[in-house]
């Protein structure tokens, strides 16, 4: 969703970014700028400073740097999207008009309507006499009375049809319900969760969206139960105990996974409040991405069997798709979370939650159990189980640690081992390496990408303030640039001052979700470019018409060497042109000496 420039601006205007930002780290003004304790790590000293007649922010101890929209999104979690309807509401602004029109977007509203009702309904049942056993197993299972507001739990009845009626009463008709995720496909007046223990599923903004259900019937095969997809719920993208972990998150910048709903109770009643679990489901690579939002750093928490070992593999290499630091805290003593809570007591179970390793070596561990290091087969085997997450990291210098940890389990030489994993890549079209995945991108090194670089830096510099850039655009043409974002950075800006809109403001309007947005944020609040003036504008310009003016020096001379001798009327006019152009780079360079 993209929303007008005009509405974006409405909102800069309507609040202070001091006021807003001032609501997570305290502020102080010190000349133009304000500083604070950076709002992104611990610290004692400020580094975190805000300048607010520009609408930006810097973290000199974090380098992270952005705008009023940037910093909501990296407090809250949040998209872009996400952000402005959030200022928006905080500004007084409707943005009802101002976004496309969605079908489906008056379903979505009442849906979010309803299952707020419902778990209203299903608390009030906990604390009923139809939910006394309920009730009775929480405490049996450790969960205290505080969690229940905390986690809005609440209790099913066991009865057939009353909760069709009691929202048919409330004017939600028959269709709707049947699309609602709360009724038996089969029987879709009846509820889907009966005589259960209920763990609502909030979103990231804590919006209700779905259910999980503790059967209390022993008889009951299906122990647990989650709600279907539906049009606001797909179990893939969404973590059970975000709205309760996320302030944590943002402060630890960790997130521990565990495997169920009281396990992740429990670690949050011990103290361990930055923990989520996925729903029914391994771990997914969208939770990850909405995890990476605000931790750098997982802690997978499974069981120690074969079941467990497995889901922490594959949630590992997950993680370290994401490039985040995976840890695994085992579950050896066969207690799950909450039983330790149950019988040890949060203590015990905040002491456990400190024994993280890191997760390769709780793998190549696992993996190596049953290794006899005098049976070739055994060893191999080993090296094939650890082989894909090591392929899987993109840094040269941790692969080599890999290979030194495996080699000491296996008694061969790390050398030997890359010879295998080398041959494992080419003949394993799955491996990332065969993909193109398994390589650290370097861009820049070489020096066309060098060269392509100092253009990006010399729009990016001029888009600062619009005197500089209007400056550039009279030097240069977007031709002349060689680096495709230089090129398309210098068209937004262009367009913005055609619009009469001021830079860089109106180049960021135009990004919104786009990955440039936020590098154009960190480089343009760190500081790098206050002191461009119109003397580095000029030296730039020179490079690029040096740069311009070699490449058709090489274009003429290849063309001369292509004549042929009876051609000689071709020759002389080439041969002119390169004149030009020979006289034209003299000129340039000489005026680069003065």
């Amino acid at each position: 969703m993209k929303y007008s420039r005009e509405v974006l601006q409405r909102i800069r205007d309507r609040l202070d970014m001091v006021e807003v930002v001032g609501a997570y780290t305290a502020l102080k003004q010190k000349g133009d700028r304000w500083w604070g304790l950076s709002p992104f790590k611990t610290e004692k000293t400020p580094s975190f400073t805000v300048k607010p007649q520009e609408g930006f922010y810097y973290c000199f101890s974090t380098q992270k740097g952005g705008d009023l929209f940037s910093f909501v999104a990296e407090m809250e979690g949040l998209s872009f999207p996400e952000t402005v309807a959030f200022l928006a509401e905080k500004a007084g602004i409707p943005l009802s008009e101002e976004a496309a029109p969605d079908p489906q977007e008056k379903d979505r509203v009442a849906l979010y309507e309803l299952y707020k009702r419902v778990t209203r309904t299903f608390s009030w049942f906990l604390g009923e006499p139809a939910g006394a056993a309920a009730l009775r197993y929480l405490r049996e299972r450790g969960i205290e009375e505080e969690s229940y507001t905390t986690f809005e739990l609440g209790y099913a009845p066991d009865s057939g049809v009353w909760l069709h009626r009691f929202l048919r009463s409330k004017s939600y008709s028959p269709t709707f319900l049947e699309k609602s995720g709360l009724f038996s496909k089969k029987h879709p007046r009846y509820p889907l969760f009966r005589d259960r223990i209920i763990f609502p599923i909030a979103d990231s903004q804590g919006r209700v969206v779905a259910f999980g259900g503790r059967s209390m019937n022993p008889d009951d095969r299906a122990k647990y139960m989650n709600s279907p997809d539906t049009l606001i719920y797909n179990k893939k993208e969404v973590l059970y105990g975000l709205p309760q972990a996320r302030e944590s998150l943002r402060t630890t910048r960790c997130a521990y996974i565990a495997e169920g709903y009281t396990d992740v109770i429990a670690l949050h009643q011990s103290g361990v409040k930055n923990v989520v679990a996925p729903l029914g489901t391994a771990l997914t690579e969208e939770q990850v991405r909405l995890l990476k939002r605000w931790v750098h750093e997982i802690v997978l928490v499974f069981d120690a069997d074969s079941a467990g070992i497995e889901a922490s593999f594959r949630a590992a290499l997950i993680v370290e798709k994401f490039e985040l630091g995976c840890y695994v805290l085992s579950m050896e003593s066969g207690k799950d979370p909450a039983e330790i809570y149950r019988d040890q007591g949060p203590d015990a179970l905040r002491q456990k939650a400190l024994e993280r390793v890191p997760a390769f070596e709780y793998l190549l561990a696992m993996a190596s159990r049953d290794f006899d290091p005098r049976n070739e087969r055994s060893r191999d085997l080993l090296l094939r189980k650890v082989f894909p997450y090591i392929t899987m990291v993109k840094s040269e210098v941790r692969r080599e640690a890999m290979l030194e940890q495996a080699s000491d389990v296996v008694r061969v030489s790390a050398g030997a081992i890359r010879s295998d994993l080398r041959r494992w890549i080419s003949g394993n079209e799955a491996s990332p390496y065969r993909r193109g995945q398994g390589q650290v991108e370097e861009r820049g090194t070489g020096p066309t990408e060098r060269r392509q670089r100092r253009d990006y830096t010399l729009v990016l510099a001029c888009t600062q303030r619009s005197e500089l850039f209007v400056y550039l655009r009279e030097s240069i043409a977007p031709d002349d640039l060689s680096d495709s974002d230089a090129r398309r950075l210098f068209l937004l800006a262009d367009e913005s001052l055609r619009q009469e809109e001021p830079l860089p403001q109106g180049v960021l309007d135009r990004l919104q979700e786009d990955p440039l947005r936020e590098e154009i944020l960190l480089r343009l609040t760190s500081g790098e470019y206050e002191g461009w003036s119109k003397k580095d504008i000029d030296g730039a310009v020179r490079n690029i018409r040096v740069r311009k003016l070699e490449a058709q020096q090489r274009e003429l001379e290849s063309a001369i060497r292509a004549v042929t001798a009876n051609e000689p009327q071709k020759m002389r006019h080439l041969l002119e042109q390169k004149m030009v152009v020979d006289q034209e780079l003299l000129q340039v360079k000489a005026r680069s000496d003065d």
